[in-house]
């Protein structure tokens, strides 16, 4: 490998994880790619991966080194794409193709995304639908949350546009959120409207970042640790702000809401609906091919099933542990056997457990000044997130472990199929 080589291999491993954070690649997996990659062209990749800076030294002989320095631009989670860009760093094994990997990263990388417009749209119907029934609330809940939903997905999509407006976006779409939520409130009574706000804003809500946060920090990646949950937390401290604003406006312009009778008790069998269609509605969330829907509905059930049977027996933390740990591992054995990163089966089973919601709850007590409520509830979201963040992190380190001794006794030629 000469100087010139070298450059072009920086240049190219530069591009490569600036596409892998934009698609949603935590830190450790970033930079556990580059310098696997790096091993197989002859060179040593050392990475530093935060939320907004990567630092690359590619360094080949003793006397050739290359830096690269660049501000990583804001992510967001897109696995068809992350799925294809695992297949060519899998493909990645000579420095003769880069310009050949370069065309293929560049096609990947302007390819639309598999979610948009309308369909986008309609699928915020049936994510805050779904979760309406999950923060218990009923039919009209669902309905109204949906709404909502669908409302604050297109305000996403159309405030896009404008990136000037920045932080101020989850405030003015959290209290618009709940001014609507009030307005349903009497169009339909006997509901909870709260509970339909919550329901409608949880697209932006950050308990799957608290997670990735949770499990970065864990393998000593701490700047990028720290920053993903210090987002965090200014992200729901924005939306809890947002929400006690357009809550106290209609509050006090608004007289109070009627109920009458009691709310609707819903079947058990609701909830199992609304978990299958939180793992419809999730690919759309993480711009996922729809060819994943059975993955995706699968690993919500299997999380929310074995949560809900530890959790009747020992407890919500240990329920949440377990579930996370059963469908971490499940999503490696689902890589074994067809090559696809595991995440596509992890992230929408995790996304069911993680406490997105009760950090609101917390931080919109704690605007109420209801201190007691609120600190416990954002401890009980901290330690969730914890132990979410273990299971992860046990199945990702030990599963892989006991693959590899499999495949070492396995003979390849009587599969149709390449194990890795």
């Amino acid at each position: 490998m000469n100087e010139q080589t070298l450059a072009q291999l920086a240049n190219f491993l530069r591009d490569l994880g600036r596409a892998l954070h934009v698609s949603g690649a935590p830190a450790h997996d970033l930079e556990t790619a580059m310098n696997a990659i790096g091993q197989r062209l002859g060179a040593r990749v050392e990475g530093l991966a935060v939320l907004t800076f990567l630092a690359l030294t590619v360094v080949a002989g003793e006397h050739m080194r290359r830096v690269e320095l660049l501000r990583l631009p804001t992510y967001d989670y897109n696995m068809a794409r992350l799925i294809e860009l695992n297949v060519l760093c899998r493909e990645i094994n000579s420095v003769d193709d880069l310009a050949h990997y370069s065309e293929r990263l560049a096609g990947i990388m302007g390819q639309p995304a598999p979610w948009s417009g309308w369909r986008f749209v309609a699928m915020g119907f049936l994510l805050s639908a779904s979760v309406a029934l999950l923060l218990g609330g009923g039919w009209i809940e669902m309905l109204c949350g949906g709404l909502i939903g669908m409302c604050f997905v297109a305000g996403c999509l159309l405030f896009s546009r404008t990136p000037r407006l920045g932080p101020a976006v989850p405030v003015i779409l959290c209290a618009l959120a709940a001014m609507l939520a009030q307005i349903l409130a009497y169009l339909l009574p006997q509901q909870v409207p709260f509970i339909s706000a919550v329901a409608g804003i949880v697209f932006l809500l950050p308990g799957f970042m608290i997670t990735v946060a949770m499990s970065e920090l864990a393998t000593q990646n701490f700047l990028a640790g720290t920053g993903r949950l210090t987002g965090a937390f200014v992200l729901l401290f924005l939306m809890g702000a947002g929400l006690a604003i357009g809550t106290q406006i209609c509050l006090a312009v608004l007289p109070a809401i009627p109920l009458h009778g009691e709310l609707a008790t819903l079947p058990a069998w609701a909830i199992w609906m609304a978990i299958a269609g939180l793992g419809i509605s999730l690919l759309a969330v993480l711009q996922a091919p729809i060819s994943s829907v059975n993955v995706s509905v699968g690993a919500c059930l299997l999380a929310w099933a074995v949560y809900s049977l530890v959790n009747a027996r020992m407890g919500n933390v240990v329920g949440a542990f377990a579930g996370a740990l059963a469908v971490s591992s499940a999503g490696h054995l689902y890589q074994f056997l067809t090559k696809r990163p595991a995440a596509l089966m992890q992230i929408p089973g995790l996304i069911t457990l993680v406490p997105g919601s009760m950090g609101l709850r917390g931080v919109h007590a704690l605007i109420q000044q209801e201190s007691t409520a609120g600190i416990s509830l954002m401890t009980d979201m901290v330690m969730t997130g914890a132990v979410l963040a273990v299971g992860l992190l046990l199945a990702d380190n030990i599963l892989p472990l006991l693959s590899n001794a499999t495949v070492k006794n396995v003979k390849f030629d009587q599969y149709p199929f390449v194990l890795i």
